[in-house]
């Protein structure tokens, strides 16, 4: 039961994404476990892992995120390495296979070059996933607004708010589900955001 007065909840929880705290409350992500922020920005999803034991690492193509993300580390969690926080392409990590139990990759997907980019990004992150371990990705994708955008090229589409997205279909995530025999924890869910984006979750195991 939690005892965190309402008035705290945010500054406890931080902007945590409201899907990857329903994975915390069904346990699948506990103390101890190693985990991957793939794509941390400042850090918005791992401040309270940070807090409750887990042992984060993080990596972002800024800088400054990773500079963010260290200053946090050094004031929440002191038993965490400011190595475990590194500048690094999504499509080239810099860990070992298999090295993580958790790996997050959220709101980050969608600016892939294009498919091949796309590819080799989630690839990684099925890399560094241990046997076992689970895959939470939050992306933009088609589904849910198929019909409704501009095409500007294979699978990038101009969008109402203004940048040119890669958004994935059902198809691809189905196709990436399918090569890599993984177990989805979760049904493929979709929230559409005002019909001008949908966002969809994506959460597998690695057999």
């Amino acid at each position: 039961m939690f005892h965190i007065p309402l008035t705290s909840l945010a500054a406890h929880f931080a902007n945590i994404d409201i899907y990857l705290f329903d994975q915390l409350l069904k346990g699948r992500i506990a103390k101890g476990m190693k985990l991957l922020d793939a794509g941390c920005g400042g850090g918005r999803n791992i401040q309270y892992l940070m807090q409750a034991g887990v042992k984060v690492y993080g990596a972002d193509t800024s800088e400054k995120a990773i500079e963010d993300v260290k200053r946090m580390a050094a004031a929440l969690a002191l038993t965490l390495s400011a190595k475990n926080f590194v500048v690094a392409d999504l499509e080239k990590l810099p860990f070992a296979d298999a090295a993580f139990d958790v790996v997050l990759c959220s709101a980050v997907l969608h600016f892939a070059r294009d498919e091949a980019h796309f590819k080799r990004m989630t690839q990684e992150l099925w890399r560094v996933l241990k046997p076992g371990g689970m895959l939470f990705c939050r992306l933009s994708t088609t589904i849910g607004m198929e019909g409704k955008l501009q095409q500007a090229g294979h699978r990038k589409y101009q969008m109402p708010h203004g940048p040119v997205w890669f958004l994935a279909g059902e198809d691809l995530l189905q196709e990436l589900i399918l090569e890599w025999q993984a177990e989805k924890l979760e049904p493929l869910k979709t929230v559409l955001v005002e019909q001008e984006r949908s966002m969809t979750t994506l959460v597998l195991r690695k057999a």
